[in-house]
């Protein structure tokens, strides 16, 4: 059998590209690190327990489709209309009608505008000319980029307050391999565990760059109702797929 000699020119040139490979597929993302293209969707399972007839407990399994139905460049700032946000369950018997929310983004913030705030705020980010500055309220932010642990994002008040409470924080960061989530690739990905909390209630959710949330925690701290879900299928559309 022939025997392929490498110089140590060739090693080291077959060194540095397998380091740079390995870096690349480990921390390499995109400007826009969460997915807003029409038609990209994800699917989670996971589990709702409500409250009901004043002191009883139920639980039910769910399985729950997000789905980005519309995207809109305003000048430099990037929306998506986004049908069945996972905290359509908070609250909920695990059967709610998915709504809409408005996910915007602006100089790396990410904000979500739902409820009855939805359709005006699509209505403004519609308009070419529109001024947004009235939109983009740190109350409505969950989101920034890059990110960081210990990273602390939230309104003024909320940033001045010593505890940690009532403000998103990045409670964890590193690398991990997802797997068993269908549509995503199993490689290393940067990982971010955020949290936002209050005395009633919190939130957690799991943030991984190019997929969006693969999990998602809601849990009031009296009354019951808890929500859990984790992403189990991913689909990016291209950005002309629809």
């Amino acid at each position: 059998m022939n025997k392929i000699l490498l110089t140590p020119a060739l090693c080291l040139v077959v060194l540095i590209f397998s380091t740079y490979a390995l870096s690349r597929s480990a921390t390499d993302v995109p400007e826009h690190p969460f997915p807003m293209s029409q038609g990209t969707y994800w699917n989670y399972q996971g589990m709702v327990r409500w409250t009901h007839d004043t002191n009883r407990v139920s639980e039910t399994k769910v399985t729950w489709h997000t789905e980005i139905s519309r995207f809109i460049q305003h000048a430099d700032v990037r929306a998506a209309v986004v049908k069945g946000f996972p905290s359509d369950l908070d609250w909920s018997n695990g059967r709610p009608q998915p709504s809409d929310s408005l996910l915007i983004e602006s100089g790396g913030k990410f904000y979500v505008v739902a409820n009855e705030r939805f359709t005006d705020a699509l209505h403004q980010v519609e308009q070419p000319s529109g001024d947004l500055s009235n939109l983009l309220s740190d109350d409505d932010l969950f989101l920034r980029w890059p990110l960081q642990r210990g990273q602390k994002f939230c309104d003024s008040d909320g940033m001045a307050r010593p505890d940690d409470w009532y403000c998103w924080v990045v409670e964890t960061s590193g690398l991990s391999i997802l797997q068993g989530i269908t549509g995503v690739p199993s490689r290393k990905r940067p990982e971010f565990i955020i949290a936002y909390r209050t005395n009633p209630d919190h939130i957690r959710f799991t943030f991984v760059p190019e997929v969006g949330l693969i999990t998602c925690e809601y849990h009031h701290h009296g009354t019951v109702a808890d929500t859990e879900l984790k992403l189990v299928e991913f689909h990016q559309a291209a950005q002309n797929e629809r």
